[in-house]
């Protein structure tokens, strides 16, 4: 004899009338559940031109060099102690110093110095930052050794990593000034 099945309501879901198959279905999604659910995205990698503008000092490496915001290359002078410069207002005209802006902060590799002049500006582990007027275009290096006594600061292997790497950015320009009009009181000519 077969055991007697009870009635089921046939308006009542399947699955409650299929205890087994309700708890078959619950524990398999708790199981596969997690593989289909929205893992929140990973984030966003930095662009170049981002983590260089994030850099904490107006300095990057590139071609293992120092360089400024032009991607001009930056010099140190063998005359300087640290953290001060001796270049006068006559060397100044010609290797212009890497200044610093008001409330500029060390990081890592990079300290303060004062100029000549008594401004502040960047430093590499001590020694003044400068440029040299002849390095026109980006990439330009071409003081490394002037009079034996300048020369390029190349950045060692196991201080790369605290140095941002360039990425070519706009450069600040100043505001065009525009000529006054003449005036109509004081015609031109008169």
């Amino acid at each position: 004899m077969h055991a007697s099945r009870v009635p089921t309501d046939p308006t009542a879901p399947a699955m409650s009338r299929h205890p087994r198959r309700l708890i078959s279905f619950l524990l398999l999604s708790l199981a596969i559940g997690p593989a289909f659910a929205t893992a929140p995205a990973p984030p966003r990698a930095k662009s170049p031109a981002e983590i260089a503008a994030a850099s904490p000092v107006p300095v990057w490496r590139r071609n293992g060099i120092l360089v400024e915001q032009g991607g001009r290359a930056l010099y140190v002078f063998d005359q300087d102690t640290p953290g001060v410069s001796r270049c006068d207002d006559r060397c100044m005209a010609l290797w212009p110093p890497h200044y610093a802006e008001p409330g500029a902060k060390p990081s890592g590799p990079f300290t303060l110095a004062r100029s000549f002049d008594g401004r502040p500006m960047w430093a590499w582990r001590g020694q003044p930052l400068y440029r040299w007027v002849s390095d026109r275009r980006r990439g330009a290096a071409g003081g490394d050794g002037v009079a034996d006594v300048w020369f390029l600061v190349r950045v060692p292997a196991a201080l790369q990593a605290q140095v941002t790497p360039y990425f070519p950015m706009p450069m600040p320009r100043a505001a065009p000034t525009r000529a006054a009009a003449p005036s109509s009181a004081n015609p031109p000519g008169r």
